[in-house]
């Protein structure tokens, strides 16, 4: 078997690209999801030996270590909290086929922002295969990323009493928000202030996604799209629970209409500092 072939990627692929490549592929086959189970052994064979600096040199010299070694990598299961990283760390050694079972599914479950922040219990809904429907309750724990997957065991499709039950999988998605944009733990706003507190300096009045109300300080001078830093008012990180911080975007408005007497002062000021 050519394993760069498998993976698609070529024979100078990096570490990371070869890590990269595997992931998707192995999202996409998995038996779980309706993928061929020869097709995801030989991915997983692939990447046992590229993703391993000696087994690779020994694999680019002409011996397979797989064959000499007779191991593979086992199955991976999702867990709530799970980034992708976190995913491919599960992989653990194991031989022997994968015990077959019923069906696992994946519904979607949508939260706010503040939910993120938060952290919120649902009840949902669950209708299965065989049409019916039952409830569920969903923990949905702060800190959540767009698009991770709660994994319910046993929750799944039920259709053959011989085979375990499959596994039901939530999958979040979250609610765009007029005011804030995440960026990972870090929240970003955007705000307009007069160009008089731009140039002399001012106050900014600002409430957090947690509803808390703060005066920030506009430093004199300020420029357009500069950033002002709110320390520990973004969102916890999943597993340490360490809040980002809150990133104002500063932009400036200039005004239309002035006054003979404004525009007067103005060019005195602007002559003085030519």
């Amino acid at each position: 078997m050519d394993y760069y072939s498998t993976l698609g990627v070529s024979k100078n692929a990096s570490e990371q690209d070869i890590k990269k490549a595997y992931r998707k592929l192995a999202m996409k086959h998995h038996p779980d999801r309706g993928g061929d189970q020869q097709k995801f052994a030989e991915i997983q064979s692939a990447y046992d030996v590229l993703s391993d600096p000696q087994k690779r040199q020994m694999f680019d010299m002409g011996s397979d270590p797989n064959r000499q070694g007779g191991f593979h990598r086992g199955p991976f299961e999702f867990h709530f909290g799970d980034n992708m990283e976190d995913i491919f760390s599960q992989f653990g050694f194991g031989g022997g086929a994968r015990r077959p079972k019923n069906q696992s599914f994946n519904i979607p479950v949508e939260i706010d922002l503040i939910d993120v922040l938060k952290g919120k219990d649902i009840s949902a809904q669950v209708t299965d295969p065989q049409g019916k429907a039952k409830i569920i309750n969903i923990n949905v724990p702060p800190g959540i990323q767009e698009g991770q997957q709660i994994r319910y065991e046993g929750m799944g499709d039920q259709t053959n009493p011989q085979l375990p039950p499959g596994d039901l999988f939530v999958i979040i998605k979250i609610r765009r928000h007029p005011q804030f944009e995440r960026h990972n733990n870090d929240l970003l706003m955007e705000k307009t202030i007069s160009v008089w507190d731009a140039m002399i300096g001012g106050k900014l009045k600002i409430t957090t996604l947690s509803g808390k109300n703060l005066n920030i300080n506009i430093p004199k001078g300020t420029q357009p799209d500069t950033f002002l830093s709110c320390k520990g008012e973004g969102l916890p990180d999943l597993r340490t629970k360490r809040r980002g911080n809150l990133m104002i975007k500063l932009k400036i408005q200039i005004p239309k209409n002035l006054t003979d007497s404004q525009i007067g002062h103005l060019e005195n000021a602007r002559n003085s500092t030519t």
